[in-house]
């Protein structure tokens, strides 16, 4: 394997041994620095096997250290929202509110206080609400005035389905009060760990073999630390980490309202699994596309962009395809008129940056849009996979899968990322060894003294994580799915 250089990180295979030891074997430094090497891990395996949100979770330290295996957060809907028309209250009037009078309405919630002013959904009808709203019937009704001069309200803003929503408050001199504002209460959102085990067995002959990844100082180049494994665990761990992204994607939840998980292990015990990516987005986000065009995906990202906002207002969405998606997503592209404003890179470094500043490029494509929203896509293994993808589009005989766009939005509030990988602490990443003829450090057993675990002719790697994904706010992502016609 090459020694070219990702960054501040390169993966190579050695059979040299020299400077190799046990401080510096990767098992050990799971067990010193396990969320460090973790992340290191998690950042190699996305460059090298495009393992995406083990990268762009894990692998850039967007992860939650938890202590039990079920988490919870709050997910907060909007305080500025339309409010719909419970009943009619026209009576049959053609020119509610005419000449000054008061008429009112009735609406879901009791959301406005007097003093408020609203508008109707022509976004020209305003009225000024006079008293507190009392409830009557399926909904509470709302003394209202109208604030212009010789107008009145059409009877059709009166009635179910039409809706109002607040533009500001306004007083008289010498007022008591000014308005208030509507407060949301916020949803709970519930999900639990999934524990992740794979077991590889490594023989004698194998473990001659060395995996080196090289870890330079950012500061000073001409530093460097190296860690240390066997290319056959490599091996093993690289389809550890497709695991584990495919766990975030597609694992579904299995605890039942009873609070009861019918999955069960060999020993008794239930086998948990957490909601994965695609579980938590939002069904309203869910949408279905025929022909992929830029006019349905400015249409699509820019209504994710309403959600986007409470992160910061950072509108740089990642979405994950297949091949078939990549080329669905050039095809368009090109197909756009180049003239309008878009932008497209395909070059440079894989990931760099931090925090609001990360760039992603490279191996990605990424389209500017209007209103600064932008879209990199990035080709996803797991969607190509024939073996779990066996429905075939009719004509292209391709993985239907490989169509899919995943659409993820990783803005930042407060430091924290909106999508994040969770773990149990100190169960992030476990690995650990069972000796047999060989030990994990190069060693062969010699003599009648010497102990060992088992009598096979290597030894045994063994994997454990308790893992999952949180997607902070669903109603930011998305996902478009070819509809076959």
């Amino acid at each position: 394997m090459s020694k070219t250089q990702v960054s501040n990180l390169q993966v190579y295979q050695s059979r040299d041994f020299s400077g190799l030891g046990e401080t510096n074997h990767l098992s050990n430094a799971f067990l010193t620095e396990p969320e460090k090497i973790g992340s290191v891990m998690a950042y190699a395996f996305g460059i090298q096997e495009n393992n995406v949100l083990s990268l762009l979770t894990g692998g850039i330290g967007n992860t939650l250290t938890v202590n039990n295996r079920e988490y919870e957060w709050d997910l907060h809907s909007q305080s500025d929202k339309a409010i719909e028309v419970a009943e009619d209250t026209s009576g049959g009037n053609t020119t509610p509110g005419a000449s000054g009078q008061y008429f009112t309405i009735a609406l879901t919630e009791k959301w406005f206080e007097v003093s408020d002013v609203l508008v109707a959904d022509d976004g020209t009808t305003q009225v000024r609400v006079q008293s507190e709203p009392y409830q009557s019937g399926s909904g509470w009704v709302y003394s209202v005035q109208i604030v212009s001069a010789e107008a009145y309200c059409d009877p059709a803003f009166l009635k179910p389905g039409a809706q109002w929503s607040k533009e500001w408050s306004s007083v008289e001199e010498y007022s008591n009060k000014g308005g208030g504002h509507g407060v949301s209460t916020p949803y709970k959102l519930r999900n639990q760990l999934t524990t992740l085990r794979k077991t590889y067995k490594v023989s004698r002959e194998a473990a001659k073999a060395v995996m080196v990844i090289e870890l330079f100082d950012p500061a000073d180049p001409s530093k460097s630390t190296k860690l240390w494994t066997k290319l056959a665990e490599w091996t093993a761990m690289a389809y550890w980490y497709r695991e584990i992204d495919k766990s975030f994607i597609y694992s579904k939840y299995n605890k039942n309202q009873s609070g009861i998980v019918p999955v069960q292990g060999e020993n008794g015990r239930p086998v948990y699994h957490g909601a994965g990516f695609r579980e938590q987005i939002s069904p309203a986000n869910k949408r279905y596309y025929t022909k992929l065009t830029y006019e349905l995906l400015d249409e699509f990202l820019l209504d994710l962009s309403y959600a986007a906002d409470k992160w910061g207002g950072n509108h740089k969405f990642v979405a994950l395809t297949g091949k078939m998606g990549m080329r669905e997503f050039d095809r368009a592209m090109k197909e756009y008129n180049t003239g309008n404003n878009i932008t497209i890179t395909d070059s440079g470094t894989f990931i760099t940056g931090k925090g609001d500043d990360l760039t992603i490029d490279g191996y990605f494509r990424t389209v500017k849009f209007m209103n600064g929203i932008e879209l990199t896509v990035k080709e996803f293994s797991p969607y190509d996979d024939i073996v779990r993808g066996r429905a075939l589009h009719p004509i292209s005989l391709k993985p239907i899968e490989s169509y899919r766009f995943t659409i993820l939005n990783f803005g930042r509030k407060n430091g924290k990322s909106n999508i994040r990988k969770v773990a149990m602490a100190d169960s992030e990443m476990a690995m650990w060894h069972v000796c047999g003829s060989t030990d994990p450090f190069g060693g062969v057993a010699k003599g009648i003294n010497v102990q060992r675990s088992n009598g096979v002719d290597g030894y045994d790697v063994h994997f454990l994580s308790q893992c999952g994904i949180m997607v902070e706010d669903p109603t930011s992502c998305g996902e478009l799915i070819l509809r076959i016609c």
